[in-house]
């Protein structure tokens, strides 16, 4: 295959080489051409065979001494600086072209004019040039300026006024110098020219708009302007051919020859290279450009693609993939073979880690290990995940704290799941609740899954912070207080940062203080209630059943004289104590009942039942009672016995 290939290239560069190439279209390109004849007669340049007047008049010098007079002038030594028109020597033969410019922008120019060996062809490259000096090279006199040039037409005489016309319009159409052609040196001037049509004639001379010139005219005199002779007018088409190596598959690692022939040199562009020939051995696909040295306007340029097997790139063909996801396997088709590069985690089955990988562009090799042909590089894309964003309602408070959370992200995925730090879950979708029992910082987090390829998630460190609560308790003195001492006195015990109490006696007072006190005054259970406040705001309570004791007290006195004198009268009981039932009798010596009463507001006065006066003396009294207590067990019955003594 290469010896064919090599075959193929020989006979490219042997019909590349054999291109006519540089063919100048100007029939007399020295003005050398003529047949002795005086030129004012048709015209200044009717000696000459292949040139005309195609504006003003132009002048023709020749070497030869049998010219004289303005335009046929014979030629001889020029002293330097004396700006003389019509003295000195062609740069190459005999004759040479001399043409005028006016002074002004509507001075005449004098342009010479032929017809092309050939037209220009439309789209062609040309390479212009011409030996050009100037012959108005007085020093204190300088008539200088720019803009020699060629104007290419379709006919013999310009269609316009060259005096007057706007070039501008027509820049398709001409070239000329930027330089000015000044002192008295002979100066080669060359343009790059894209024909715009097939152009058939040549005009030499000055060109351009007169406004767009640079230049030095010592003296504004109309009978003035620069003077210059050309010589060797050249017009080259450039066609430069370039053949290449065909584009060429290799595999991996192998090397390949590649070659470009031109008739002109050669530029490879990666590495700057004129070599006709080169190996390279690329480890990706590339591709190696190659252009003509030739001209700016026409160099042609072409390439060369190395195809390197294997190294072609796919795309995943998976799901999108994000950063957070779970490892996923490339090409679940492909079985053997091996995968290498950032993020593979499993080299036999082509399993990726994005989150290894990271966020960005990962370039996976496969490596067949059988055919090259069979190698890629695939492209997986680690994207950003979507940014989760939630939000609660309540962000601190007191247990049991009851907090509703919300999704706010822009994304909305197809799976949630919530955890909320106090070790509840939850896979409501977009809002949820749950209750913080107890105090704590708690860490919230939300997972988010996407798709099969992408999940995300997003913890906030102590979004919720539950406060201490205080621990309400008391104690209370005397601890069993009764009807006799109802003055209670109660002591705060509760731990925490307490701002607040409040205290509920069940008595029907209360108290904000700390420690307070209260009277029960009846006997019972009652159901004491403390209420604090901790400084952040939490509550807590505590109730107790504070038992006030019934305790019965008989006060009975052991003498008493009723004599109704009004002091100590009645034999009078007094008693402290709730009593359901009671009932007092009192006996003689000898056991007689003297007197008995079922009231307890009811006293003895001393009287027997049939109305005599009780002697003096001893008798005893029986009280029997029955005790009501706070509770049916707490009741009981009794009697209370004792003597009294009667004086009169």
């Amino acid at each position: 295959m290469k010896a064919i290939k090599s075959i193929i290239f020989i006979i490219i560069l042997f019909s590349l080489f054999g291109t006519t190439q540089g063919q100048n279209l100007i029939s007399d390109p020295g003005f050398e051409n003529w047949d002795g004849s005086y030129g004012w007669n048709p015209g200044s340049l009717s000696g000459l065979y292949d040139w005309y007047e195609a504006n003003g008049t132009a002048d023709y010098h020749n070497q030869d001494p049998m010219f004289n007079g303005s335009n046929l002038t014979g030629l001889e030594d020029c002293p330097l600086g004396e700006g003389t028109t019509n003295c000195g020597f062609p740069y190459e033969g005999q004759g040479v072209l001399g043409c005028w410019k006016g002074n002004g922008p509507d001075g005449s120019r004098e342009w010479a004019g032929t017809q092309l060996i050939e037209p220009l062809v439309a789209g062609g490259c040309y390479k212009i040039s011409f030996w050009i000096q100037n012959k108005k090279d007085h020093p204190d006199k300088p008539l200088v300026t720019n803009h020699w040039g060629m104007f290419f037409n379709h006919t013999q005489i310009p269609f316009f006024n060259p005096n007057l016309a706007n070039f501008a319009a027509m820049s398709d159409h001409w070239v000329a110098c930027e330089q000015i052609i000044e002192g008295s040196e002979w100066t080669k001037v060359e343009f790059d020219y894209q024909a715009s049509e097939a152009f058939e004639y040549a005009y030499i001379g000055y060109m351009g708009d007169f406004s767009n010139s640079s230049y030095n005219i010592y003296n504004d005199d109309y009978l003035l302007g620069p003077y210059v002779w050309i010589d060797e007018v050249i017009v080259e088409r450039i066609d430069p051919q370039l053949a290449l190596t065909d584009d060429i598959s290799i595999c991996k690692g192998e090397s390949v020859t590649l070659e470009a022939l031109s008739n002109f040199p050669v530029l490879w562009e990666d590495n700057q290279s004129n070599a006709v020939s080169r190996t390279v051995n690329p480890e990706h696909t590339t591709t190696f450009y190659v252009q003509t040295q030739d001209s700016t306007l026409c160099s042609v340029r072409d390439s060369i693609v190395v195809t390197v097997v294997g190294d072609q790139v796919v795309n995943f063909m998976g799901v999108s993939i994000c950063d957070g996801a779970d490892p996923v396997i490339l090409d679940p088709t492909i079985t053997s073979g091996s995968w290498s590069g950032t993020g593979i985690i499993d080299e036999n089955q082509g399993l990726f880690d994005p989150v290894l990988a990271g966020i960005g562009d990962h370039y996976i090799i496969y490596d067949s290990a059988d055919d090259c042909s069979e190698n890629f590089t695939m492209h997986v894309e680690v994207s950003p995940p979507p940014v989760i964003d939630f939000e609660a309602d309540v962000l601190e408070g007191c247990p049991p704290l009851e907090v509703q959370f919300n999704d706010l992200s822009a994304v909305s995925g197809i799976a949630y799941t919530w955890d909320f730090g106090n070790g509840a879950m939850s896979n409501e979708l977009l809002a949820t609740s749950t209750v913080y029992p107890e105090s704590g910082n708690f860490d919230v987090s939300l997972e988010v899954v996407y798709s099969e390829n992408c999940k995300s998630s997003q913890t906030i460190p102590g979004l919720i912070e539950v406060s201490a609560p205080p621990v309400a308790d008391f104690t209370y003195s005397p601890a069993h207080p009764s009807n006799l001492s109802p003055e209670v006195h109660f002591f705060d015990a509760s731990t925490g940062l307490l701002s607040e109490w409040l205290w509920d006696f069940g008595n029907g007072t209360t108290s904000d203080k700390n420690n307070a006190n209260t009277a029960f005054v009846m006997p019972g259970i009652y159901e004491v209630q403390l209420l604090v406040t901790s400084s952040n705001g939490c509550r807590d309570s505590i109730s107790r059943n504070v038992t006030v004791n019934s305790i019965v007290n008989f006060y009975v006195p052991n003498v008493f004289s009723p004599n109704d004198d009004g002091i100590h009268d009645l034999f009078e009981v007094f008693t402290v104590g709730p009593l359901k039932d009671y009932k007092m009798t009192i006996f003689n010596r000898w056991g007689g009942m003297v007197f008995q009463s079922n009231d307890k507001n009811t006293s003895w006065d001393g009287d027997l039942p049939n109305g005599e006066k009780a002697e003096t003396g001893v008798y005893t009294y029986s009280i029997e009672y029955e005790y009501l207590g706070l509770t049916p067990e707490a009741s009981f019955s009794g009697v209370q016995r004792g003597d009294v003594m009667v004086i009169r």
